[in-house]
Protein backbone atom coordinates (compact mmCIF):
# COMPACT_ATOMS: atom_id res chain seq x y z
CA UNK A 1 0.00 0.00 0.00
CA UNK A 2 2.63 2.47 0.69
CA UNK A 3 4.56 1.86 -2.39
CA UNK A 4 1.49 1.96 -4.07
CA UNK A 5 1.12 5.90 -2.87
CA UNK A 6 5.01 6.23 -3.36
CA UNK A 7 4.32 5.58 -7.06
CA UNK A 8 1.27 7.78 -7.43
CA UNK A 9 3.32 10.51 -5.95
CA UNK A 10 6.23 10.13 -7.48
CA UNK A 11 3.63 10.05 -10.84
CA UNK A 12 2.09 13.40 -9.53
CA UNK A 13 5.30 14.73 -8.82
CA UNK A 14 6.99 14.04 -12.86
CA UNK A 15 3.39 15.46 -13.97
CA UNK A 16 3.88 18.54 -12.10
CA UNK A 17 7.33 18.97 -13.41
CA UNK A 18 6.13 18.87 -17.06
CA UNK A 19 3.56 20.64 -16.80
CA UNK A 20 5.60 24.17 -15.40
CA UNK A 21 8.91 22.87 -17.76
CA UNK A 22 6.68 23.11 -20.68
CA UNK A 23 7.47 26.35 -22.86
CA UNK A 24 4.88 29.21 -22.25
CA UNK A 25 3.34 30.20 -25.73
CA UNK A 26 4.36 33.26 -26.77
CA UNK A 27 1.59 36.07 -27.02
CA UNK A 28 0.41 36.67 -30.71
CA UNK A 29 2.41 39.15 -32.70
CA UNK A 30 0.05 42.61 -33.20
CA UNK A 31 -0.83 42.54 -37.16
CA UNK A 32 1.58 44.38 -39.51
CA UNK A 33 0.54 47.27 -41.98
CA UNK A 34 0.51 44.58 -44.88
CA UNK A 35 -1.62 41.96 -42.68
CA UNK A 36 -4.15 45.07 -42.13
CA UNK A 37 -4.13 45.81 -45.87
CA UNK A 38 -4.31 42.05 -46.23
CA UNK A 39 -7.24 41.40 -43.98
CA UNK A 40 -9.05 44.59 -43.74
CA UNK A 41 -12.46 44.22 -44.94
CA UNK A 42 -14.09 47.81 -44.78
CA UNK A 43 -14.42 49.12 -48.24
CA UNK A 44 -13.54 52.59 -46.25
CA UNK A 45 -11.65 52.91 -43.16
CA UNK A 46 -9.97 55.69 -41.09
CA UNK A 47 -7.63 55.09 -37.58
CA UNK A 48 -6.44 58.16 -36.13
CA UNK A 49 -4.87 59.67 -32.53
CA UNK A 50 -7.23 62.34 -31.69
CA UNK A 51 -3.93 63.51 -29.08
CA UNK A 52 -1.87 64.54 -32.39
CA UNK A 53 -4.46 64.31 -35.10
CA UNK A 54 -2.12 61.73 -36.61
CA UNK A 55 -3.81 59.65 -39.39
CA UNK A 56 -2.24 55.68 -38.50
CA UNK A 57 -4.53 53.94 -41.37
CA UNK A 58 -6.33 55.29 -44.32
CA UNK A 59 -8.45 53.67 -47.03
CA UNK A 60 -10.56 55.24 -49.28
CA UNK A 61 -11.19 57.67 -46.73
CA UNK A 62 -13.09 59.97 -49.30
CA UNK A 63 -14.91 57.45 -51.07
CA UNK A 64 -18.98 58.43 -50.75
CA UNK A 65 -21.29 55.79 -48.94
CA UNK A 66 -24.19 54.79 -47.39
CA UNK A 67 -23.55 55.95 -43.19
CA UNK A 68 -27.04 53.46 -41.53
CA UNK A 69 -27.32 53.68 -37.85
CA UNK A 70 -24.51 56.00 -37.68
CA UNK A 71 -26.60 59.12 -39.20
CA UNK A 72 -28.05 59.18 -35.46
CA UNK A 73 -24.53 60.59 -33.99
CA UNK A 74 -25.80 63.92 -36.01
CA UNK A 75 -29.78 63.18 -34.52
CA UNK A 76 -28.20 63.15 -30.90
CA UNK A 77 -25.44 65.62 -31.47
CA UNK A 78 -28.24 68.20 -32.70
CA UNK A 79 -30.82 67.41 -30.38
CA UNK A 80 -27.94 67.63 -27.27
CA UNK A 81 -26.83 71.43 -28.70
CA UNK A 82 -30.71 72.64 -28.88
CA UNK A 83 -32.00 70.92 -25.78
CA UNK A 84 -29.05 69.83 -23.67
CA UNK A 85 -30.63 66.64 -23.13
CA UNK A 86 -33.46 69.09 -21.24
CA UNK A 87 -37.30 68.89 -21.73
CA UNK A 88 -39.65 66.05 -23.05
CA UNK A 89 -41.46 64.87 -26.25
CA UNK A 90 -45.14 63.72 -26.83
CA UNK A 91 -45.09 60.98 -29.14
CA UNK A 92 -47.12 61.48 -32.32
CA UNK A 93 -48.53 58.40 -34.14
CA UNK A 94 -46.05 59.38 -37.33
CA UNK A 95 -42.79 59.01 -35.18
CA UNK A 96 -44.18 54.98 -34.59
CA UNK A 97 -44.47 53.92 -38.55
CA UNK A 98 -40.66 53.16 -39.23
CA UNK A 99 -39.13 49.53 -37.99
CA UNK A 100 -37.50 47.98 -35.93
CA UNK A 101 -37.47 49.36 -32.74
CA UNK A 102 -36.58 47.97 -29.39
CA UNK A 103 -38.77 50.44 -27.10
CA UNK A 104 -41.25 50.85 -29.19
CA UNK A 105 -43.44 53.62 -28.65
CA UNK A 106 -46.56 53.97 -28.41
CA UNK A 107 -48.79 57.60 -29.55
CA UNK A 108 -49.33 60.40 -27.04
CA UNK A 109 -47.03 58.86 -24.31
CA UNK A 110 -44.70 61.77 -23.09
CA UNK A 111 -41.02 60.46 -22.52
CA UNK A 112 -37.83 62.61 -21.50
CA UNK A 113 -35.36 63.79 -24.06
CA UNK A 114 -32.75 62.15 -21.83
CA UNK A 115 -34.18 59.02 -21.86
CA UNK A 116 -34.93 59.22 -25.77
CA UNK A 117 -30.86 59.82 -27.02
CA UNK A 118 -30.30 56.85 -24.86
CA UNK A 119 -32.65 55.21 -26.49
CA UNK A 120 -31.39 55.96 -30.05
CA UNK A 121 -27.55 55.79 -29.13
CA UNK A 122 -27.92 52.55 -26.95
CA UNK A 123 -30.60 51.08 -28.81
CA UNK A 124 -30.75 52.73 -32.12
CA UNK A 125 -34.18 53.04 -32.03
CA UNK A 126 -35.32 54.54 -35.37
CA UNK A 127 -38.99 55.90 -33.88
CA UNK A 128 -37.31 57.64 -31.28
CA UNK A 129 -34.89 59.11 -33.45
CA UNK A 130 -38.16 60.53 -35.45
CA UNK A 131 -39.86 61.56 -32.61
CA UNK A 132 -36.93 63.81 -31.41
CA UNK A 133 -36.58 65.31 -35.05
CA UNK A 134 -39.99 65.96 -35.05
CA UNK A 135 -39.93 67.39 -31.73
CA UNK A 136 -37.48 69.26 -31.70
CA UNK A 137 -37.41 71.13 -35.26
CA UNK A 138 -41.09 71.20 -36.14
CA UNK A 139 -40.58 68.69 -38.67
CA UNK A 140 -38.70 65.82 -39.77
CA UNK A 141 -37.99 67.39 -42.82
CA UNK A 142 -36.84 70.45 -40.81
CA UNK A 143 -34.67 68.47 -38.44
CA UNK A 144 -33.10 66.52 -41.84
CA UNK A 145 -32.04 70.57 -42.79
CA UNK A 146 -31.02 71.32 -39.81
CA UNK A 147 -28.40 67.77 -39.69
CA UNK A 148 -27.01 69.21 -43.47
CA UNK A 149 -26.45 72.52 -41.89
CA UNK A 150 -24.94 71.39 -39.41
CA UNK A 151 -22.34 68.83 -41.94
CA UNK A 152 -21.39 71.88 -43.68
CA UNK A 153 -20.37 73.57 -40.54
CA UNK A 154 -18.41 70.55 -39.01
CA UNK A 155 -16.96 70.49 -42.82
CA UNK A 156 -18.16 67.35 -43.60
CA UNK A 157 -18.41 68.24 -47.42
CA UNK A 158 -18.88 64.65 -48.65
CA UNK A 159 -21.81 64.11 -46.60
CA UNK A 160 -25.90 64.29 -47.18
CA UNK A 161 -28.46 63.00 -44.81
CA UNK A 162 -31.93 62.45 -45.75
CA UNK A 163 -33.13 60.68 -42.70
CA UNK A 164 -32.63 61.23 -38.66
CA UNK A 165 -32.27 57.33 -38.66
CA UNK A 166 -30.22 56.14 -41.15
CA UNK A 167 -32.76 53.51 -43.16
CA UNK A 168 -32.53 53.22 -46.81
CA UNK A 169 -34.65 55.25 -48.94
CA UNK A 170 -34.21 58.36 -50.23
CA UNK A 171 -30.13 58.51 -51.27
CA UNK A 172 -27.69 59.55 -48.26
CA UNK A 173 -24.05 59.08 -48.04
CA UNK A 174 -20.77 60.13 -46.13
CA UNK A 175 -17.15 59.42 -45.78
CA UNK A 176 -14.84 57.61 -43.33
CA UNK A 177 -13.43 61.10 -43.21
CA UNK A 178 -16.18 63.24 -42.48
CA UNK A 179 -18.11 60.48 -40.05
CA UNK A 180 -14.39 60.94 -38.10
CA UNK A 181 -15.40 64.62 -38.20
CA UNK A 182 -19.00 63.74 -36.78
CA UNK A 183 -17.79 61.31 -33.91
CA UNK A 184 -15.00 63.96 -32.60
CA UNK A 185 -18.10 66.65 -32.32
CA UNK A 186 -20.06 64.27 -30.55
CA UNK A 187 -17.37 62.68 -28.22
CA UNK A 188 -16.98 66.33 -26.77
CA UNK A 189 -20.02 66.12 -25.17
CA UNK A 190 -19.33 64.49 -22.14
CA UNK A 191 -22.89 62.68 -21.42
CA UNK A 192 -23.27 61.38 -25.25
CA UNK A 193 -20.06 60.18 -24.72
CA UNK A 194 -20.60 58.28 -21.67
CA UNK A 195 -23.86 57.04 -23.04
CA UNK A 196 -22.27 55.95 -26.04
CA UNK A 197 -20.36 53.19 -23.71
CA UNK A 198 -23.05 52.44 -21.10
CA UNK A 199 -23.23 48.55 -22.05
CA UNK A 200 -27.26 47.66 -20.59
CA UNK A 201 -29.58 50.34 -19.50
CA UNK A 202 -33.13 50.17 -18.92
CA UNK A 203 -35.97 52.42 -20.47
CA UNK A 204 -39.36 53.02 -18.75
CA UNK A 205 -41.82 53.88 -21.33
CA UNK A 206 -45.92 53.28 -21.12
CA UNK A 207 -45.77 49.60 -22.30
CA UNK A 208 -43.35 49.00 -19.26
CA UNK A 209 -39.16 48.97 -18.39
CA UNK A 210 -37.55 47.94 -21.72
CA UNK A 211 -33.80 45.98 -21.17
CA UNK A 212 -31.96 47.94 -23.80
CA UNK A 213 -28.26 46.33 -24.66
CA UNK A 214 -25.80 48.05 -26.54
CA UNK A 215 -25.51 47.04 -29.94
CA UNK A 216 -21.92 47.35 -30.42
CA UNK A 217 -20.76 43.87 -29.18
CA UNK A 218 -17.18 44.78 -27.90
CA UNK A 219 -18.16 46.63 -25.24
CA UNK A 220 -16.81 44.89 -21.97
CA UNK A 221 -14.67 42.33 -24.56
CA UNK A 222 -11.88 44.16 -26.22
CA UNK A 223 -9.63 45.79 -23.93
CA UNK A 224 -10.14 49.49 -23.37
CA UNK A 225 -13.16 49.76 -25.74
CA UNK A 226 -15.14 52.25 -24.91
CA UNK A 227 -18.09 55.00 -26.87
CA UNK A 228 -19.39 53.86 -29.85
CA UNK A 229 -22.06 54.10 -32.57
CA UNK A 230 -22.82 50.57 -34.66
CA UNK A 231 -24.76 50.41 -38.12
CA UNK A 232 -26.15 48.24 -40.64
CA UNK A 233 -28.41 48.18 -43.38
CA UNK A 234 -28.35 45.46 -46.41
CA UNK A 235 -26.81 48.08 -48.85
CA UNK A 236 -24.37 49.61 -46.04
CA UNK A 237 -23.93 46.49 -44.45
CA UNK A 238 -21.87 47.40 -41.77
CA UNK A 239 -20.36 50.65 -40.49
CA UNK A 240 -19.25 51.73 -37.28
CA UNK A 241 -17.49 54.92 -35.22
CA UNK A 242 -15.62 53.73 -32.42
CA UNK A 243 -13.21 54.63 -29.70
CA UNK A 244 -10.79 52.31 -27.66
CA UNK A 245 -8.34 53.75 -24.68
CA UNK A 246 -5.33 51.77 -23.27
CA UNK A 247 -2.75 53.24 -20.97
CA UNK A 248 -4.05 56.28 -21.44
CA UNK A 249 -3.77 57.09 -24.69
CA UNK A 250 -7.81 57.22 -27.31
CA UNK A 251 -7.19 55.74 -30.95
CA UNK A 252 -10.90 56.54 -33.13
CA UNK A 253 -11.53 54.77 -36.60
CA UNK A 254 -14.45 54.85 -38.55
CA UNK A 255 -15.60 51.66 -40.87
CA UNK A 256 -18.08 52.04 -44.07
CA UNK A 257 -19.52 49.05 -45.59
CA UNK A 258 -17.47 46.61 -44.46
CA UNK A 259 -18.80 42.25 -43.97
CA UNK A 260 -16.90 42.03 -40.76
CA UNK A 261 -16.54 45.56 -38.28
CA UNK A 262 -16.15 43.55 -35.44
CA UNK A 263 -12.93 41.77 -36.97
CA UNK A 264 -11.94 44.88 -38.65
CA UNK A 265 -11.89 47.04 -35.11
CA UNK A 266 -10.06 44.51 -33.59
CA UNK A 267 -7.85 44.26 -36.11
CA UNK A 268 -7.50 48.43 -36.59
CA UNK A 269 -7.14 49.22 -32.86
CA UNK A 270 -4.10 46.20 -32.67
CA UNK A 271 -2.30 47.41 -35.51
CA UNK A 272 -3.04 51.59 -33.95
CA UNK A 273 -1.37 50.55 -30.65
CA UNK A 274 1.12 48.56 -31.62
CA UNK A 275 2.32 51.70 -33.65
CA UNK A 276 1.42 54.28 -31.56
CA UNK A 277 4.65 56.84 -30.98
CA UNK A 278 4.61 58.49 -28.27
CA UNK A 279 3.25 61.49 -27.30
CA UNK A 280 4.87 64.90 -27.78
CA UNK A 281 6.06 66.77 -24.47
CA UNK A 282 4.09 70.04 -25.84
CA UNK A 283 0.63 68.00 -26.03
CA UNK A 284 1.16 66.28 -22.38
CA UNK A 285 1.46 69.72 -21.28
CA UNK A 286 -1.44 70.91 -23.08
CA UNK A 287 -3.42 68.85 -21.31
CA UNK A 288 -2.80 70.30 -17.84
CA UNK A 289 -5.03 73.13 -16.78
CA UNK A 290 -4.59 76.69 -18.42
CA UNK A 291 -3.30 78.39 -15.68
CA UNK A 292 -0.66 76.04 -13.86
CA UNK A 293 0.70 76.96 -10.32
CA UNK A 294 3.64 73.98 -9.30
CA UNK A 295 4.17 73.45 -5.95
CA UNK A 296 5.27 75.37 -3.75
CA UNK A 297 9.24 75.58 -2.93
CA UNK A 298 11.13 74.67 0.30
CA UNK A 299 11.19 78.52 1.96
CA UNK A 300 7.25 78.61 2.77
CA UNK A 301 7.80 82.75 2.12
CA UNK A 302 8.36 82.40 -1.73
CA UNK A 303 4.64 82.43 -3.24
CA UNK A 304 4.70 80.22 -6.44
CA UNK A 305 5.38 81.14 -9.98
CA UNK A 306 2.17 81.13 -12.71
CA UNK A 307 3.03 79.68 -15.43
CA UNK A 308 0.91 80.12 -18.38
CA UNK A 309 -0.05 76.85 -20.59
CA UNK A 310 -0.38 77.67 -24.47
CA UNK A 311 -3.95 77.35 -25.95
CA UNK A 312 -5.23 74.42 -27.34
CA UNK A 313 -4.22 73.53 -31.32
CA UNK A 314 -6.70 74.09 -33.87
CA UNK A 315 -7.69 71.20 -35.54
CA UNK A 316 -6.95 71.52 -39.06
CA UNK A 317 -7.91 69.38 -41.89
CA UNK A 318 -5.28 69.65 -44.88
CA UNK A 319 -6.67 70.54 -48.66
CA UNK A 320 -5.46 69.41 -51.72
CA UNK A 321 -2.99 72.18 -52.89
CA UNK A 322 -2.22 73.05 -49.03
CA UNK A 323 1.52 73.08 -47.89
CA UNK A 324 2.99 74.05 -44.33
CA UNK A 325 3.80 77.54 -46.18
CA UNK A 326 0.69 78.19 -47.24
CA UNK A 327 -0.83 76.88 -43.58
CA UNK A 328 1.81 78.50 -41.03
CA UNK A 329 0.90 82.60 -43.25
CA UNK A 330 -3.16 81.99 -43.31
CA UNK A 331 -2.78 80.92 -38.97
CA UNK A 332 0.03 84.05 -38.87
CA UNK A 333 2.39 80.91 -37.14
CA UNK A 334 5.95 79.24 -38.07
CA UNK A 335 6.13 76.59 -39.92
CA UNK A 336 8.53 75.55 -37.29
CA UNK A 337 5.87 75.91 -35.09
CA UNK A 338 3.69 73.29 -36.76
CA UNK A 339 6.28 70.47 -37.40
CA UNK A 340 6.94 71.09 -33.22
CA UNK A 341 2.96 69.59 -33.10
CA UNK A 342 3.25 67.27 -36.13
CA UNK A 343 6.22 64.84 -36.09
CA UNK A 344 6.93 64.52 -40.37
CA UNK A 345 9.23 62.19 -42.21
CA UNK A 346 8.23 64.50 -45.21
CA UNK A 347 7.19 68.12 -44.57
CA UNK A 348 6.82 68.24 -48.07
CA UNK A 349 4.04 65.48 -48.45
CA UNK A 350 0.47 66.47 -46.83
CA UNK A 351 -2.06 63.96 -47.82
CA UNK A 352 -5.06 65.80 -48.18
CA UNK A 353 -8.01 64.70 -45.26
CA UNK A 354 -5.17 64.56 -42.75
CA UNK A 355 -5.62 66.14 -39.50
CA UNK A 356 -2.96 68.87 -38.68
CA UNK A 357 -2.69 70.39 -35.39
CA UNK A 358 -1.99 73.71 -35.82
CA UNK A 359 -0.83 75.80 -32.57
CA UNK A 360 -2.70 79.10 -31.63
CA UNK A 361 -0.84 82.28 -31.69
CA UNK A 362 -0.40 83.78 -28.50
CA UNK A 363 -1.72 86.96 -28.00
CA UNK A 364 0.33 89.07 -25.53
CA UNK A 365 -1.41 90.59 -22.70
Amino acid sequence: MIRLIGLGFFFLLLGLIQVYSAPLTPPPLPPTLEKVNEELLAKSALLMDPLTGQVLYAKNVDDTLPPASTVKLMTALLVYEKTGGKGTVTVDPQDTRVEPSTVPLRPGETVPISELLRSIIIGSDNDSAMALARTISGSVDRFVSDMNAQAVKLGMVRTHFANPHGLPGQPQRTTAHDLMILFNSFLTKPELRQIAQTQIYNLKTSIGLQHMRNHNKLLGVYPGMGPAKTGWTYEARHTFAASATRDGRELRLTLLKSANKWQDTRLLFDYGFANLPPAPPTLISSSLPKTYKPAPSVEPEEKPVEVLIPPEPILYTIRRGDSLTTIARRFSVGVEDILLLNPMDDPDLLVPGQLLRVPVKSRTP
